[in-house]
């Protein structure tokens, strides 16, 4: 029997259609802590008592913890329903139990449960591809990463590449800041990596040629500095601003 409680739902047959209609799809759109986890796991329940196979389902998420969470839920009730037990949030589309079959059905599913597909989209990705490793050009040994392991991994490619630069002999402009300032170098260097990582598509302006920019600062600097020297005044910050341009050449 159905409780007055769920009687008063003002989406009642809204939820009993999302969780027995398995005939068509749905848009479940829902404020936090509104059951949608519940509709969702409940559906994927009575698919599994109308004998739907577990292998032919697939629910797919956005985050690690809520596909563990959603396929706890699912072996919850799974295993209720199996036992002849109607949890609270499917009455409202079981109201009067599970026939002989759907018990039967659900018995059988349980012992394939892990046959369920129920991950990230990553995962989910990683499932269909991961038996062709040739044809999706990966390697056959390759898994998807959490946000943790990938934080890890980035900061290890950065920190072996900053020292592969600063320790070798040519020299360049990375090491010449570090020298000036490694504190405020390695945190720039880790404010530009980190917006790179972030923008993965991000495509720079195509590279100027530097030469001509080059010789004429070059040329610049040294008629600034015979210009000084020619003109017979005692300016010791012009002539040492002359000088400092001379070295940058």
């Amino acid at each position: 029997m159905k409780t007055a409680q769920q009687n008063t739902l003002a989406d009642h047959a809204a939820r009993e259609e999302a969780i027995a209609n398995h005939g068509r799809s749905f848009l479940v759109e829902a404020g936090a802590g509104s059951g949608k986890t519940a509709i969702i796991a409940g559906r994927i329940a009575m698919m599994l008592a109308d004998g739907i196979e577990p292998k032919s389902i697939a629910a797919v998420t956005f985050t690690e913890f809520a596909a563990s969470e959603l396929l706890i839920r699912v072996r919850e009730f799974a295993s209720e329903l199996a036992a002849g037990r109607i949890p609270l949030e499917l009455r409202i589309a079981a109201p009067d139990g599970l026939s002989e079959d759907q018990r039967r059905h659900l018995d059988a599913a349980i012992e394939r449960i892990d046959e369920l597909t129920c991950s990230t989209i990553h995962g989910f990705c990683q499932r269909l591809i991961k038996p062709y490793p040739v044809e999706a050009r990966i390697d056959p040994g390759a898994t998807v990463m959490d946000s943790d392991q990938a934080d890890l991994a980035f900061s290890e490619i950065v920190d072996s590449w900053l020292r592969e630069e600063l320790v070798g002999e040519a020299g360049g402009l990375l090491a010449e800041l570090a020298l000036q300032n490694a504190g405020e170098t390695l945190r720039l260097m880790d404010m530009i990596l980190g917006h790179l990582r972030s923008h993965r598509v991000i495509v720079g302006d195509t590279p100027r040629d530097l030469g001509p920019l080059v010789t004429a600062f070059r040329k610049a600097s040294d008629d600034f500095k015979a210009f000084v020297q020619d003109a017979n005044v005692d300016e010791e910050e012009t002539t040492a601003i002359a000088d400092l341009f001379a070295e940058l050449t």
